[in-house]
């Protein structure tokens, strides 16, 4: 069993003010909606669902569905959970760490070959396009919802950070496949004098 993040439990309780959950659509909410920027897994959150339920932060209700007689547990903030997710969001958030495995590689890419990076650089430029199109079917999504009130602001604007964060990462790759370019052909013509 994973310990408790420190973060899940407000990611959680963030969950559930919107609507009561049980652990399964808790998982599928972050896998959709956070996906690009947070992770946790089932060993991340029954556990840290149990210690909310147990600090009183949570509560259960248990239902029986007919078709497969299992029981469903659902979980539901409290009073006492919505106060504990005030206080965390109104303290500063953590400083943002950047892990990019594909800057390691363009950082030590002179001890391999250029055409290596140039090939790391062509599909990190691939995946930077899919999530790109992903937020813009995102913003395309939460436009259709303005009527709604401000319901889906913050995940609108979560989607708009991705759409800026993946846009200037594609653009960086390009710039850089440039530079490789470049000093392909400085190396070439450098052979050839």
């Amino acid at each position: 069993m994973k310990k408790d993040t420190g973060k899940t439990r407000y990611i959680l309780l963030g969950l559930m003010s919107k609507r009561p959950q049980t652990g399964y659509s808790i998982k599928k909410s972050i896998e959709n909606e956070f996906r690009h920027f947070w992770q946790e897994s089932f060993g991340q959150i029954y556990p840290t669902l149990k210690l909310l339920v147990e600090q009183g932060l949570a509560e259960t209700t248990e239902t029986e569905t007919v078709q497969n007689r299992r029981q469903t547990i659902t979980y539901t903030i409290t009073n006492k959970g919505r106060a504990e997710l005030k206080q965390w969001l109104s303290e500063a958030p953590d400083v943002e760490k950047l892990r990019y495995e594909i800057l390691l590689k363009v950082s030590f890419g002179t001890a391999t070959d250029l055409d290596t990076i140039d090939q790391h650089l062509d599909a990190f430029i691939g995946r930077n396009e899919k999530a790109l199109a992903e937020m813009e079917g995102f913003l395309a999504f939460f436009g259709g919802l303005e009527d709604q009130g401000c319901e889906q602001l913050g995940s609108e604007l979560t989607a708009l950070c991705g759409k800026y964060l993946y846009t200037a990462m594609k653009d960086w790759a390009v710039a850089a496949k440039k530079k490789i370019l470049d000093q392909k052909e400085l190396e070439h013509e450098t052979k050839n004098t």
